[in-house]
């Protein structure tokens, strides 16, 4: 078994208190915990799936590679 830090503990013994902090554009939502912090997300039937982190490593370069891909592809109007 697991140990359990305080912050966690009221997770543990009542279940997570989710939040959502994001909704997707394919109808997916991310849900944070208000007390321990742990993030899930939701398929479009509903069912929880938990970010582990390499998914979350994973999005996080996805999310910087499209940014840098928007910035790369704007026509730059003021020098021609």
């Amino acid at each position: 078994m697991e140990p359990t830090s305080n912050k966690a503990l009221p997770c543990a013994v009542f279940g997570h208190n989710y939040v959502k902090s994001k909704t997707n554009s394919d109808q997916t939502a991310e849900l944070t915990c208000s007390n321990c912090g742990t993030v899930v997300t939701t398929d479009k039937h509903g069912n929880f799936d938990e970010l582990s982190l390499s998914n979350k490593d994973i999005q996080s370069t996805l999310r910087r590679l499209f940014h840098l891909n928007l910035q790369i592809s704007k026509p730059n109007f003021l020098n021609p």
